[in-house]
């Protein structure tokens, strides 16, 4: 039996005239959306932060909106951080940044205000971030679905459920008997339609666990190939064969 929580997840409002959510920081991004805003999106290099990223990268080209991300650099001070906002402020003037790391937008929340241009938080920053979006103690990936979810519901879709077997990838929890989330992503997982999982599963045959351990980056000084950025590719790749080449790369490099 679906549970009241996850059959509130996937609810809308069966009314197309009346608004089915009125968070502001869903109107926020859907004005961004739908006025083709420069939207840049900022997150951590990790399994976690691969995973949100790669969501939000599928949601926003879903819906034909104007986007770029930028992955944080490991141990990035506050001035390097402000430097490199500034510098993307003038290169791509954004309308609209959306940041998943509360380090990040400490630093730069200041800066963004002097410029006039808005900051969505996600999993942290409800309290002194105007478009804050924050559900309950959840993870940064639940939050990061919740939030693609209910942008979703706003365009009268229910697509985000392909998309939940990033949120059991991008986690590190053990088992799944008590989180109803993470165990539709693993159910998900196994017929995932994502051409990066579905590569990674044809050429090398592994469960769950050993699928977290391919998707987590790994140093490598003997490349210039950012593998972070790699594996966000792998999982936002809408082309079969790029798929097939970069899911090698990344098994060979194991």
């Amino acid at each position: 039996m679906v549970s009241a929580y996850i059959r509130a997840i996937f609810k809308g409002t069966e009314s197309i005239n009346t608004p089915k959510y009125t968070h502001i920081t869903i109107s926020r991004i859907m004005e961004a959306v739908n006025n083709r805003e420069k939207i840049i999106i900022y997150g951590r290099g990790d399994r976690e932060g691969i995973c949100s990223i790669a969501t939000l990268i599928l949601v926003l080209r879903y819906f034909n909106a104007d986007f770029d991300y930028f992955l944080l650099p490991k141990g990035g001070n506050r001035e390097s951080l402000i430097a490199d906002v500034r510098t993307h402020l003038s290169f791509f003037n954004p309308g609209l940044m959306l940041s998943l790391d509360e380090t990040f937008t400490e630093s730069v929340y200041d800066t963004l205000n002097e410029n006039e241009t808005d900051l969505i938080a996600i999993g942290h920053g409800s309290d002194y971030v105007k478009y804050g979006f924050h559900s309950s103690d959840e993870t940064l990936l639940k939050n990061v679905f919740v939030f693609a979810k209910d942008l979703s519901i706003n365009y009268d879709t229910r697509n985000i459920f392909r998309y939940i077997d990033l949120v059991y990838l991008g986690s590190d929890e053990q088992s799944t008997d008590d989180d109803e989330i993470l165990s539709m992503g693993l159910n998900r997982l196994k017929i995932s339609t994502n051409y990066g999982i579905r590569s990674l599963k044809k050429l090398n045959p592994c469960n769950e666990m050993e699928l977290r351990e391919v998707l987590t980056p790994k140093d490598n000084p003997w490349s210039m190939v950012d593998n972070a950025r790699i594996i966000i590719e792998l999982l936002t790749t809408e082309d079969k064969n790029r798929a097939e080449q970069i899911a090698k790369y990344l098994l060979n490099s194991q």
